[in-house]
């Protein structure tokens, strides 16, 4: 059963009025009594007495009203259903470029080889548009190295990570080296103070750890990079006279999302490993 022929035959049956029906259906005329007949074929039945603009139910189609809308109700039901079904199972995560590159990817196998029901979407953008999706219930989860801001937030941290002054080249110093700003967010930049000037502009900008690396050598320049992830690519030093700095990892979302045990079960696959 072609569930639109049983639409048009209950806004039919509705209105009266074939032309009424066709607006409200956003069809032509032809194309609902076309359907109409059609659903008269299927049944062997006239549903409609048509007299120029007297259309009433006939007895068949008075029978039939009753099991057409219960039919609708059923399949619009059983729609959105399957629908509610479709979206419980993808699961949006958003985090910086950076963020992506040097720790989630990892962790996003991970997710995928222990909830291989689940359709994931990785997400990157800038912390604040982030934030602005989370608020606004189209993204679940935010991992992020700063704390929520938001008291409609919730929160988990997730650990540290170690971030390090790394160029292309051994035995470097910070002075004759250019600075290539990687964005670990608002809170990280009083640390590049030793790094440049109040009134300096980093040769590069950018979210991605890989750009800044690609970068690194013809610009001579410096950047700060994980520890972990910068230790396993080759031609990647240590910056002389540099310290490490600690940097916080933080799993965030909705207090209210419908997806908190859902959430609460993927961070129990560690993120840092």
């Amino acid at each position: 059963m072609d569930t639109e022929l049983l639409k048009t035959f209950l806004e039919v049956s509705r209105t009266r009025h074939f032309g009424r029906a066709a607006e409200a259906l956003y069809l032509t005329q032809s194309a609902v009594s076309f359907r109409i007949r059609q659903l008269e074929n299927q049944l062997g039945v006239n549903l409609f007495t048509r007299h120029r603009n007297n259309i009433r139910l006939t007895p068949a189609g008075e029978k039939l009203l009753p099991y057409a809308e219960t039919l609708m109700n059923t399949w619009q039901a059983a729609r959105k259903e399957v629908a509610h079904t479709s979206k419980h199972n993808e699961f949006s995560i958003g985090a910086s470029a950076s963020l992506w590159e040097c720790m989630l990817s990892p962790w996003l196998s991970r997710l995928y080889r222990s909830y291989s029901h689940l359709q994931f979407e990785a997400r990157i953008a800038q912390r604040q548009s982030l934030v602005k999706q989370l608020h606004e219930r189209q993204l679940d989860l935010l991992i992020t190295t700063e704390a929520p801001k938001m008291d409609e937030f919730s929160s988990q941290v997730l650990g540290q990570f170690s971030l390090g002054l790394y160029a292309a080249e051994p035995s470097a110093i910070k002075s004759d080296l250019n600075y290539l700003r990687l964005e670990w967010g608002p809170d990280f930049q009083p640390h590049e103070a030793g790094l440049i000037a109040t009134d300096d502009v980093p040769v590069l900008t950018t979210s991605s750890a890989e750009i800044a690396c690609q970068q690194l050598a013809a610009l001579k320049g410096c950047t700060w990079l994980p520890q972990c992830w910068a230790s396993n690519k080759q031609g990647l030093y240590t910056v002389t006279d540099s310290a490490l700095l600690q940097r916080p990892l933080y799993a965030i979302w909705l207090q209210n999302s419908d997806k908190q045990v859902q959430i609460k079960d993927l961070l129990k696959i560690s993120v840092m490993e």
